[in-house]
């Protein structure tokens, strides 16, 4: 499994890259807070689809609200490919808060590692 892949062939990043063998066999764009999926990513799974071969590719989303969504409306070739999944955390108030302060943590909060020291520290 491959994080955060550049492809050459592509010319896109993909969030994870899973392969069978040395095949490339799943692509996986994930995020958060989005029902919808939006042009880039989708042209990236599809280009991920068509010139990496994969066999299928997964949009997947965490949302913190149930949020409405419009169905997802396949193009021509994605019918049994392309699939997106929607993760509903169910959080409220208190819960919700505390759920996104510890999802800051890890992003922008972010601890350096033992190993490794900034600049001046």
């Amino acid at each position: 499994m491959l994080a955060r892949k550049h492809v050459r062939v592509t010319g896109h990043y993909v969030d994870l890259l899973i392969f069978k063998g040395y095949r490339p066999a799943i692509a996986l764009e994930l995020k958060w807070g989005r029902v919808n999926i939006g042009t880039k990513d989708r042209r990236s799974l599809n280009r991920a689809l068509r010139k990496l071969g994969v066999r299928k590719a997964y949009w997947l989303t965490a949302v913190s609200s149930e949020k409405p969504r419009e169905q997802l409306v396949k193009e021509t070739g994605e019918k049994y490919v392309l699939h997106r999944i929607l993760v509903q955390l169910r959080l409220r108030g208190n819960k919700l808060e505390e759920w996104k302060r510890g999802r800051t943590r890890f992003r922008s909060e972010m601890a350096v590692g033992r190993g490794r020291r900034l600049a001046g520290h």
